[in-house]
């Protein structure tokens, strides 16, 4: 598990130890290792005759590779070590081996990962082999078979690797390095040593508490590289032989899943994540997430106690009973719903009651309760805007919800587009039951709806009752003096379910989301019912209840700020406007069209709040674009027709800055300024060819 290298903690022997090992390694082993391992031993300065502080080392790895050393105590689970090395981020053990233990450890140390491995990944082409070789691998994880050939390609290079320089057979691999006895097994003639194959290393099982019996030699890390090329294919052609017969193969059950999950179904999130996993250097405009550096998990994980404290403060239960109660099966609606009230009342200026409230897992869950409850799939049809979040429209399209989209233009949802399309709906015999907004800094177009249309779009819904599903995430996000108000706040005959999320001005990880619904619902039969309690039954369907741990954290997070996080994120939301601000002037210095006048044809807008932008340019965008701009140009952005939902206009991208440095927004939108300029030459280049062909004619 993750820690922290408590130095002190290090004994007058462990340093003695150290320097023994720091010796034998450069007296006996250095000579005879590869050369592009001493190149790193030298660059990161690693002769110490005292135990190295990791973040020292880390500090000079970063500035020569970009990669970072992350102190560690045992093993790493599979997943978690192959998301760390795709990250540029190396686990070192912070235990030390004892003095007995000089030439050969059984549990993973400080000296073997340090002097073992840190040199090499200062070496570019065996870091791109590392990331690579892990992204590939993270795939097949949860394989054991697979787990075990990989493991054996692991082994055989980083561990065991030799390398031929200048005729020599040199090792790279840190357990020979570290190792006085592997070093002299290499010089063995007796020893086998084959020429790099990873089908003969697929099938060949490593010792490793003894001495190898044979090793595997590759020519440059180059080709180390290169060779992955055909790994996955030599990984499935492997996996297809039932080598152990007590191995349970992959193999495909004929049925039939969700049609909708096959038939164009939209997987930005899944074609994002392969680009970011293969390209894991790229600056990436794609993701909306919030900025790590403002999360205080550690310190709003102790909040917990600060909830608990405000039951015991109301209760003649013990704090135990009262602990424990909160660890049960509760409330479907939520726990906390009495200070969340409080909350709304303060930052939101929407008034209700403890019991109109439902508390969900994020937003997403909150969309498929109200849908799901709200919706006939015969007979009603839901509205969005198009474009919109996908998390709303696909959640539809899996399930089999109508839904359709209605244009937008700067200031949010086009009305007089609404009113047709309700009429529309309603002249072929089907009823327009919800409408769902953002009506703040809009995902994924970054557009605000002003005043006057909120008050125009309640006046709609009541008129052709409708009801409204008011997106809020982003509300709070206002870069602007002063926020508008949410169309709940301003809802004052029930046309609007408010659904809100701390993901953003808290952190994702606390998965907490709400739903307002403070309406009461006349059936045809007369029956009067409250929204709220239906909701809460499907919800009880979903998830029986959100984390009611997740609720007590939040709960006392808000208690602690007297029911407001609106001074606790000033800081935060000033930053962002900072970096809004950045990415609009960087977007001006080298896209502008004063730039040369090669950027004609390109615009974008200034949002006045949220995460995103939204950019316009003159040629159709691709997924292919996108893996080009990634690969060539090291940037990474999100083109908008997933957003839409036919996915007809093709001529725009979503740019989103909110988790970025200021120096990564620099340098990534001068990268997609080349990676533009290098499309729109593209475009001239063959219009001029179509011109020519045509005089030919």
């Amino acid at each position: 598990m993750i820690t922290t290298q408590n130095y002190d903690a290090y004994t007058s022997e462990d340093h003695k130890t150290w320097s023994a090992l720091n010796e034998r390694l450069l007296k006996k082993n250095f000579a005879k290792t590869s050369k592009e391992y001493q190149r790193g031993f030298d660059l990161l300065d690693l002769n110490s005759d005292k135990v190295i502080k990791i973040e020292q080392i880390s500090k000079r790895l970063e500035e020569i590779s970009g990669w970072t050393l992350i102190p560690v105590t045992g093993l790493i689970p599979t997943r978690d070590f192959f998301y760390m090395l795709i990250n540029k981020k190396y686990p070192i053990n912070i235990y030390l081996r004892k003095p007995h233990e000089l030439d050969f450890s059984e549990d993973p140390d400080i000296f073997h990962d340090i002097l073992g491995h840190v040199p090499l990944l200062t070496n570019e082409p065996f870091c791109r082999f590392l990331t690579e070789f892990s992204i590939i691998a993270l795939k097949y994880a949860d394989n054991e078979k697979a787990v075990e050939f990989l493991g054996r390609l692991y082994w055989y290079t980083f561990e065991m690797g030799l390398i031929r320089e200048n005729g020599e057979l040199l090792p790279y691999g840190g357990a020979i390095i570290t190792s006085t006895g592997e070093i002299e097994n290499v010089s063995d003639n007796k020893i086998s040593k084959y020429e790099f194959d990873i089908n003969h290393i697929f099938n060949t099982p490593y010792d490793n508490y003894h001495l190898q019996k044979e090793y595997f030699i590759i020519n440059s890390f180059d080709d180390l590289f290169k060779s992955l090329e055909g790994l996955e294919a030599c990984l499935r052609a492997n996996l297809e032989i039932p080598l152990d017969p007590t191995v349970l193969l992959d193999t495909p059950l004929a049925m039939q899943i969700n049609t909708n999950l096959t038939n164009g179904f939209n997987n930005v999130i899944g074609f994002l994540n392969d680009i970011q996993y293969k390209f894991p250097e790229a600056i990436s405009f794609a993701a909306g997430q919030p900025d790590e550096k403002f999360f205080d998990v550690k310190d709003h994980i102790g909040k917990f106690d600060t909830y608990i404290d405000y039951l015991e403060a109301q209760s003649s239960r013990s704090r135990e009973e009262i602990i424990g109660h909160v660890g049960q099966y509760n409330k479907t609606k939520g726990i906390v719903n009495d200070i969340i009230v409080e909350y709304l009342k303060k930052d939101e200026n929407i008034h209700v009651k403890p019991h109109d409230l439902l508390f969900t897992l994020g937003a997403q869950e909150a969309f498929a309760v109200i849908v799901s409850t709200l919706t006939d799939r015969d007979k009603d049809v839901i509205l969005l805007e198009d474009p919109s979040y996908i998390g709303v429209s696909s959640f539809g399209k899996v399930f089999d919800y109508k839904m359709e989209g209605v244009r937008t233009n700067d200031e949010g949802i086009d009305i007089d587009e609404l009113e047709k399309k309700i009429i529309d709906v309603k002249s072929r015999g089907l009823n327009t039951k919800l409408l769902y907004v953002i009506p703040d800094y809009q995902n994924p177009k970054g557009s605000t709806m002003p005043l006057e249309k909120r008050l125009e779009l309640l006046e709609i819904a009541e008129k052709h009752n409708i009801l409204i599903i008011e997106d809020s995430v982003y509300n709070s996000f206002t870069y602007a003096q002063k926020k508008l108000p949410t169309l709940k706040s301003l809802d004052k005959r029930k046309r609007v379910i408010y659904v809100g999320s701390f993901s953003k001005s808290l952190f994702p990880g606390l998965r907490a989301g709400l739903i307002v619904a403070d309406q009461y619902i006349e059936l045809p039969s007369g029956e009067v019912i409250t929204l709220s309690d239906e909701l809460a039954k499907v919800k009880a369907l979903f998830t029986n209840n959100t984390p009611t741990i997740t609720q007590a954290i939040l709960g006392g997070i808000l208690l602690n700020y007297n029911y407001s996080l609106s001074n606790y994120n000033k800081k935060k939301f000033e930053n962002y406007k900072i970096k809004r601000d950045n990415i609009i002037a960087c977007l001006g210095k080298y896209i502008g069209t004063n730039v040369d006048d090669w950027a004609v044809g390109i615009s974008w807008n200034e949002p006045n709040g949220g995460f995103f932008i939204k950019m316009e340019v003159p040629f159709e965008v691709t997924d292919k674009d996108v893996a080009h701009c990634a690969e060539k140009f090291g940037v990474i952005f999100c083109p908008m027709y997933y957003f839409y939902l036919k996915g007809d206009v093709r001529n725009e991208i979503r740019l989103t800055f909110s988790n970025l440095t200021f120096d990564q927004i620099d340098s990534g939108i001068q990268k997609l300024a080349a990676f533009l300029k290098e499309r729109l030459a593209g475009l001239a280049s063959d219009a001029k060819q179509r011109v020519e062909k045509a005089e030919l004619v």
